[in-house]
């Protein structure tokens, strides 16, 4: 983290100028022609206050923000009354995971995720498991609701599946079981695995099941050894 107590005039004097975020098209029509007003109006400037670079105090990111608004960042502190930001570069670089969003190109899943109309992110310098998962829940918000439906669905489909095999097996019957959408061969009982908590899990999603409500119930009842 850098300190930087140097008054706020000061550091709007060291501002480093940024690029004005977007596109600017001169071509592009605000109002077309109408029986009111018979002629197209475009864009022909446009004028801003100006926009800099700020960096994080304590992760070395930097962004951009107007000119309007700097003396407002620059003046936000931190509980420990230091500065978020600042127009100095700090002297460090900022930490750079290798971790990517779920819905990376790369992801494994990027077929489903197409097919359920997700666009693609490029976010790949995450550093931890809960980073990813807060990035997809804060900037992918819709998408992380979706997953986490369809997961629970295919833990409520894998558990009725198991039940309807359990009791055919009583009974002498061939079990059946219900078709799924990401399934091509019929589970046998070499596919599952016991879990600590009683449970017969297929072993493919023996991760999920131990992330599921019932089973960090059981967690805390019993701690956290798995069987």
């Amino acid at each position: 983290m850098t300190t930087d107590n140097r008054p706020v005039a000061e550091l709007i004097a060291e501002a480093e100028a940024a690029p004005e975020p977007g596109n600017f098209d001169r071509r592009r029509v605000i109002h077309s022609m109408s029986d009111e007003f018979p002629v197209d109006v475009t864009v022909a400037s446009l004028e801003s206050s100006g926009y800099v670079y700020i960096y994080d105090t304590e992760t070395a990111e930097r962004s951009i923000t107007s000119q309007d608004r700097l003396t407002q960042k620059l003046q936000q502190l931190r509980p420990n009354k230091a500065r978020y930001f600042t127009t100095v570069k700090p002297g460090f670089v900022p930490q750079r995971g290798t971790l990517k969003c779920l819905l990376h190109p790369d992801d494994p899943n990027r077929r489903l995720y197409a097919s359920w109309g997700f666009a693609e992110c490029t976010k790949a310098n995450l550093t931890t498991e809960f980073q990813v998962t807060r990035h997809v829940q804060v900037r992918h918000r819709m998408e992380w609701q979706t997953i986490e439906a369809e997961r629970e669905r295919a833990e409520r489909e894998e558990e009725r599946n198991f039940q309807r095999q359990l009791l055919a097996s009583f009974s002498g019957q061939a079990p059946q079981t219900q078709a799924s959408d990401t399934a091509d061969t019929v589970d046998t009982a070499e596919d599952y695995t016991d879990c600590g908590c009683g449970e017969a899990i297929r072993s493919r999603y023996l991760a999920q099941h131990r992330k599921s409500k019932k089973h960090q119930r059981w967690e805390k009842r019993h701690g956290s050894q798995h069987g």
